[in-house]
């Protein structure tokens, strides 16, 4: 029982150092001072395929060899695209650093929080999930806000220091899992001696229950007005014609500056979530969070101005303040040896879908034409009459789930 509470004690440190991404604030930056804009978008879509092939049998992996071993192997693919990126100089080192850091961001995305809720499981504290997950969320963002304006301004000497910064966490991850144990594990469920594609259409019949499907499809929902906005706020910022914004000296300060900014909001909305879900209950959260976003999104479609700012600075809050909620909500729910799969699954769908909808904004656009405040309102426009249609429905049947949440 002490090798799980150590568990217990190191995963809010643990969660710092892997959430210690200074490389946020200058990775479009070092890229393209290095290579064309096609390949820096080439290198993109290694990062992107790379998560879809990788997200679901990452969990798998989780479910069926082991927590501690799989973050171990987050904290191994890290440290090589980290080394990647510090080396540089080419397309072929960028793409190794870009397959690397997918794998690794895959290996702990559902890992981490499933090994938090094996580990309190085992001590029989597992009522305590949500309130440690949140105060967790809210050191690994506030790590997250210190590091990406760390990277910032690292990135005025030299923009690969902000990788090395990021190497360092990546380092510091490895020996606190090092010294993880691995908690009572799936494999010792009937479900573990499945293959993958039996476990992939399980987690897929968890859906038919009607809580699991509503958090799945209004999370998505909600993942895509969040990342509207991390798509769009640069070019939204460089149309505001703000000096010290379109500074190319200060690119790197600026960016980590707004990225730090909404990376506090986030840890701020990590540290209420607990209690205005104990207020709101589930559904009143998500409507809370979902109003929010799509004020974010419809501010910046109203209005091109520099007040808007006060807005975008906001954007990590929703997602925050539902995550410990949420994760609290399915834990139970999914048997161990699927959580991380199921988890890793709905993370796909989020980013599927986000995809999905690009695509489909992409359409109305003339090939070539330059980011303009017209085009760039458009876009936002149908993205925020999307999220209302969509999500209007979805709460159609919120009173519906909250009363299944409260008879729970």
């Amino acid at each position: 029982m002490e090798s799980y509470q150590n568990n217990i004690r190191l995963y809010p440190f643990f969660r710092m150092a892997a959430d210690c991404h200074a490389w946020i604030a200058v990775f479009f930056l070092y890229m393209s001072s290095v290579l064309p804009m096609d390949s820096v978008i080439q290198l993109s879509a290694i990062y992107y395929l790379s998560v879809f092939l990788l997200e679901v049998p990452s969990g798998y992996f989780s479910d069926h060899i082991g927590r501690r071993t799989t973050l171990l192997l987050a904290a191994l693919c890290l440290m090589i695209a980290y080394s990647c990126f510090i080396v540089g100089g080419g397309f072929v080192w960028f793409a190794c650093g870009q397959f690397f850091l997918a794998a690794g961001i895959a290996m702990q995305s559902g890992t981490d929080t499933a090994f938090h809720y094996d580990s309190l499981k085992a001590l029989g504290q597992e009522h305590e999930y949500q309130t440690r997950e949140a105060k967790a969320e809210q050191w690994g963002l506030t790590m997250l806000a210190i590091a990406t304006l760390s990277g910032g301004a690292l990135g005025l000497i030299d923009l690969r220091l902000a990788y090395g910064f990021s190497l360092l966490g990546a380092m510091a991850m490895g020996i606190l899992v090092w010294r993880f144990i691995e908690p009572e594990h799936a494999n010792t469920e009937p479900e573990s001696s499945q293959g993958f594609v039996k476990v992939l259409l399980s987690c897929f019949a968890r859906l038919r229950d009607p809580i699991l499907l509503w958090i799945f499809l209004v999370m998505i929902a909600l993942y895509a007005m969040a990342h509207i906005v991390f798509e769009f706020y640069q070019p939204y910022i460089s149309l505001l014609n703000i000096s010290m914004f379109n500074a190319t000296e200060y690119a790197s300060l600026v960016s980590g500056i707004i990225i730090s900014i909404s990376m506090f909001g986030g840890a701020l909305a990590a540290r209420f979530s607990v209690s205005w879900h104990s207020r709101l209950g589930l559904v009143g959260l998500f409507a809370v969070a979902v109003l929010i976003q799509l004020s974010i999104v419809g501010g910046m479609a109203l209005l091109v101005h520099s007040s808007i700012l006060i807005l975008v600075f906001t954007r990590n809050f929703p997602m925050s303040l539902v995550h410990a909620p949420v994760n609290a909500a399915i834990a139970p729910r999914i048997n161990s040896s699927q959580r991380a799969t199921y988890l890793s699954l709905q993370g796909l769908s989020e980013r599927l879908v986000f995809a999905l909808f690009l695509l489909v904004l992409s359409v109305g656009l003339e090939s070539g034409q330059p980011v303009n405040e017209a085009s760039l309102v458009a876009i936002l426009n149908q993205s925020l009459i999307s999220g209302l249609v969509v999500l209007a429905l979805l709460f159609l049947f919120g009173g519906r789930i909250a009363k299944s949440l409260r008879a729970r």
